[in-house]
């Protein structure tokens, strides 16, 4: 009988788990049917792309509810085909709005729900955590401490390291890499204002003045913007030319350029953990729209957003939201940083005891054996 799993990852960084994932799932019985929602990645290690994260990339309050109808007609869409395919399994990756809500059909119809990459509920509402192991008939996280908040709320809990442990590795030297882009500056920063597109409107602009002013006191600071696929060149490239500063777009090559940089201001994500696995000191900066932010003052609990921060235990890198997302607060500190070699170290230093808590590579293969485990479980149940 074929095994069929569905999918759902709404944003880039999902699309790169779920892709991982995949693969190894492919390599193990190349005859599983695999279907969802995902990007070009999920595509490309051979799923059935039923809608494309990118329809669902939206961020804040207020642009869920301009996108509302868009977002209940995909809702829609999936739920018809749940009812008529009837997978063993769906894996929902992160992105906890929408994946709750497909988390409630699938349990309805009698689906394994499993959740991989669980959301970060914790932060913002431990109280959430509830909310959804009732939906859902199992985790699995990504990072060592989930394991007893998620197992506490009643929740089957499974972890097994964190997948990006084997990917983020830069492949180019520095050297080699800015000879190649013809770049001689010194400082190397680069600007990584996120991979949506509401991101860049709210945080680019900032992030531009804020190397303004830092060019102003270090004359030979060079930039680069290590653009994630879904940007295209004509959002960005207006606020970078407009700025007359040394700024290189580079594409495809994330963790080379955060390998060759001497400090990243990073949006708050995904790519704070990525730079933090390869040991690039980083700023950690997030700005939404004005009701977002109002909101997120009375529903965040942790003191720290940036998940390096979080896993440390303490603020190790500096984070600039709301108020304190400000070009001066922010270049002050990229300065004293770039000038503070005392600070650098250990910064560098915090940064390895981060990686070192997550775990052995092969989390992502670790994790499709399991998957494949389960569902040869479900089928003989």
């Amino acid at each position: 009988m074929t095994k069929k799993i569905f999918f759902l990852a709404g944003e880039q960084s999902g699309d790169m788990h779920g892709a991982l994932v995949i693969k190894r799932l492919k390599e193990i019985d190349p005859t599983i049917e695999i279907s969802g929602v995902g990007g070009v990645q999920m595509q490309a290690a051979g799923m059935n792309c039923i809608y494309s994260c990118d329809e669902l990339a939206v961020i804040g309050f207020l642009e869920v509810i301009k996108n509302i109808g868009r977002l209940l007609s995909i809702e829609k869409g999936i739920k018809g085909w749940l009812k008529h395919e009837k997978p063993d399994m769906v894996i929902l990756i992160d992105y906890p709005g929408f994946n709750k809500r497909i988390a409630k059909i699938a349990k309805s119809l009698g689906i394994h729900v499993l959740y991989y990459i669980t959301p970060q509920v914790w932060a913002w509402n431990s109280g959430r955590v509830k909310g959804f192991t009732e939906i859902i008939d199992e985790a699995v996280v990504v990072f060592p401490f989930e394991v007893d908040i998620w197992s506490k709320a009643g929740c089957k809990t499974n972890y097994f390291g964190h997948p990006l442990i084997s990917v983020c590795k830069p492949t180019t030297p520095r050297d080699e890499l800015l000879k190649e882009l013809n770049i001689t500056g010194n400082p190397i920063i680069s600007l990584m204002p996120g991979s949506r597109k509401q991101e860049i409107g709210y945080i680019l602009p900032e992030l531009v003045e804020t190397a303004k002013i830092i060019k102003k006191e270090m004359p030979e600071a060079y930039f680069l913007l290590p653009a994630a696929n879904a940007i295209t060149d004509e959002l960005i490239k207006e606020t970078v030319d407009l700025s007359s500063l040394p700024i290189k777009i580079v594409r495809s090559r994330t963790y080379d350029v955060v390998g060759a940089s001497d400090l990243c201001i990073v949006a708050s994500g995904t790519a704070t953990l990525e730079t933090a696995i390869i040991g690039t000191p980083l700023m950690i900066v997030y700005q939404a729209n004005w009701l977002t932010r109002q909101l997120s003052k009375y529903i965040i609990e942790s003191e720290n957003i940036g998940m390096p921060n979080v896993i440390a235990g303490k603020r190790i890198v500096p984070e600039f939201i709301r108020e304190t997302f400000y070009a001066p607060y922010m270049a002050s500190e990229a300065i004293e940083i770039l000038t503070n070699e005392n600070r650098r170290k250990q910064i560098k230093s915090d940064l390895m005891s981060v990686k070192a808590q997550l775990g052995e590579p092969g989390a992502d293969e670790r994790v499709a054996e399991y998957v494949f485990k389960q569902l040869q479980e479900l089928n003989n149940a």
